[in-house]
């Protein structure tokens, strides 16, 4: 698991809650035995928010809706972001984080 991948995440007990997400943890905590990694969920629509990051032409991020994610729960590997992609969205997070 690297940053930049998105995720297919299926907690078992709670279906309703599955969703496709954009892992944003560092590569340090993704490589590591931690079992919960930071993430955001895609969204199909535009947030409309400066914060608000474009995958692609059907996705988007918000780095306003950060959550923790279990690693057991990520089933499949979807894809990766392109580097300029990685790049947005490295800056909306230092933006929306004051960092």
């Amino acid at each position: 698991m690297r940053k930049g991948e998105i995720w297919a995440y299926k907690p078992p007990t709670q279906p309703s809650r599955e969703r496709t997400v954009l892992l944003l943890s560092s590569d340090g905590v993704n490589e590591s035995e931690r079992p919960w990694l930071i993430g955001t969920e895609l969204l199909e629509e535009d947030p409309q928010d400066i914060l608000g990051v474009a995958l692609d032409s059907r996705f988007w991020i918000s780095t306003l809706l950060l959550t923790r994610l279990y690693r057991g729960w990520l089933v499949e590997r979807i894809a990766e972001i392109d580097q300029q992609t990685q790049e947005q969205v490295d800056i909306a997070l230092r933006a929306a984080l004051d960092l």
